[in-house]
């Protein structure tokens, strides 16, 4: 391993941008998912949500075509819910995406991710430590 990933291991901080993008990806994952995504376009959904996590320059730029848009959106209530939870856990993250819903965050995105974090076992999914975390 080198480069990045590797400093990312050695330094073992827990809010590296690797784990974060890590835990960005995870909760994305879940949300195509959610929303039924057709197995055709998921390839390029993921790849078009990753592009975006690790490239803060396309995060700004418009989405170009229908599997980008989704991603932004995808990115942009991942990003959202990441540090509410980083620092108020799942409550702030599940309170910080409905608060969002309408403005900076898709309706249907935050719905979605709403209810996925509402259950234990989508944090602990996340939790290096594989604990749930409930406040």
């Amino acid at each position: 391993m080198t480069g990045f990933a590797k400093q990312a291991v050695d330094s073992e901080l827990p809010s590296s941008a690797f784990t974060r993008n890590a835990r960005a990806s995870f909760m994305g994952s879940k949300i195509i998912q959610s929303i039924g995504v057709e197995a055709g376009r998921l390839d390029a959904l993921h790849n078009a949500m990753w592009l975006r996590l690790v490239d803060e320059n396309v995060n700004a730029a418009a989405p170009i075509g229908e599997c980008d848009e989704i991603a932004a959106d995808i990115v942009a209530a991942v990003r959202i819910a990441e540090q509410a939870s980083a620092s108020g856990g799942p409550t702030a993250a599940i309170a910080a995406v409905e608060r969002e819903s309408g403005r900076s965050i898709n309706p249907e995105i935050a719905q979605n991710l709403s209810r996925l974090a509402s259950s234990p076992i989508f944090w602990m999914a996340m939790d290096s430590a594989g604990e749930a975390r409930t406040d």
